[in-house]
């Protein structure tokens, strides 16, 4: 059984963790010094968060396990109302992209930011993913995007980079309860929580069992903020694209770990981030692929699992393809695994070339339109 045994916050879909059957011969992937040549492209983001990793022997999934049973009523979860007089249910499927705080919210960005919801409206976007700090919108804002068509997601960062040290300060976890607050006050019917891991250094000396014991605290805290709202947010959480072929990782996250306390874990499986492994970045199909059926075997039934793929250039023209041909691949993959959907992700919110990828994938046949 997984080492986390703790009690977990009381939520009916929540049950033990089951067992992983890990094949004995596997190696894990490890981490490595960060490298200092990283490009500055998505620098921001990727530079605090890449899948910094060796050589691994883990096989690649070949074809979807005949052990992930059909979606039923119990594996997703149930339908809610959100703000009282709406209604909004979570899509069967995601397809979803990102929404800087400052395209969505920016005085300049108007223009940018009403292009880009009309585009992603028309060839057939379901989720937003939009961030909530330094500026929460406001319900008027949030219930505009539930008019257009889109289920909103919240995005809170929590330890930018990673915690440093043992237990967060009390402002920094004030400030992260306050934004999971305003933002469900707003109207967001989901709650993402972005970092939520410690450093990516081995010099923090502690267990992984006590890393593992202070993130549930820190996640059983901001449900528990989280219930306080009149119409409870589903809660989601991001996790390395390492961690769904780590059976143990010095970040503190794992898979069947947070399964137990988040309703959607969204496996951030960008394959420019897997670093020491060129045939993870030269395919994004298999990449993203392995690491959803690994998340799913390695969840409960209840929980949604969600990628986060790569709708930046980095390292793309290390697999041949064009940028279009590349996000295609990994919607595909995103399919063909059973999971619950994608999230797009773009630093700049530039999704010209995504939006591309999905129309050929609808007209190919291989992304349905459902909801």
């Amino acid at each position: 059984m997984a080492e986390f045994t703790l009690p977990f916050p009381e939520n009916s879909k929540k049950k033990t963790a089951p067992e992983l059957n890990s094949r004995s011969s596997n190696k894990e992937i490890k981490s490595k010094p960060k490298d200092s040549s990283i490009a500055a492209e998505e620098s921001q983001r990727q530079n605090r968060t890449v899948n910094r990793i060796e050589r691994t022997e883990i096989e690649p999934v070949r074809s979807a396990p005949e052990s992930l049973a059909e979606e039923s009523e119990t594996s997703r979860p149930p339908r809610k109302k959100i703000l009282g007089e709406d209604s909004i249910f979570p899509p069967k499927f995601y397809r979803g992209i990102y929404i800087s705080n400052s395209t969505f919210n920016g005085s300049n960005q108007k223009k940018k930011k009403d292009k880009i919801l009309a585009q992603a409206s028309e060839v057939g976007i379901n989720v937003l993913v939009i961030d909530v700090q330094s500026k929460v919108p406001t319900s008027e804002e949030v219930k505009r995007i539930k008019e257009m068509g889109f289920y909103p997601v919240a995005r809170v960062v929590n330890f930018d980079g990673g915690l440093p040290t043992e237990f967060p300060s009390k402002t920094r976890m004030e400030s992260i309860l306050s934004y999971v607050r305003r933002a469900c006050e707003a109207g967001f019917a989901e709650i993402q929580l972005d970092y939520i891991r410690y450093a990516d250094d081995p010099e923090i000396k502690l267990t992984l069992k006590k890393k593992y014991s202070n993130l549930h605290s820190i996640i059983s805290r901001i449900r528990n903020e989280a219930n306080q709202c009149d119409d409870l947010p589903y809660l989601g959480a991001d996790i390395f694209g390492r961690i769904p072929f780590n059976k143990d990782d010095l970040i503190g996250q794992k898979v069947e770990n947070f399964a137990q306390l988040v309703d959607v874990i969204y496996p951030m499986l960008y394959p420019s981030h897997f670093y020491g492994q060129p045939s993870r970045i030269s395919n994004p199909y298999q990449t993203v692929y392995d690491g959803l059926v690994n998340t799913k075997k390695r969840s409960l039934p209840t929980t949604r699992v969600v990628g986060y793929i790569q709708g930046f250039n980095m390292k793309v023209a290390q697999s041949r393809k064009s940028m279009k041909d590349y996000i295609k691949a990994q919607i595909e993959a995103s399919v063909d695994s059973d999971s619950n959907g994608f999230v797009v992700w773009n630093a700049w919110n530039d999704y010209a070339e995504t939006f591309k990828a999905i129309r050929e994938s609808i007209s190919e046949k291989k992304l349905e339109i459902a909801d």
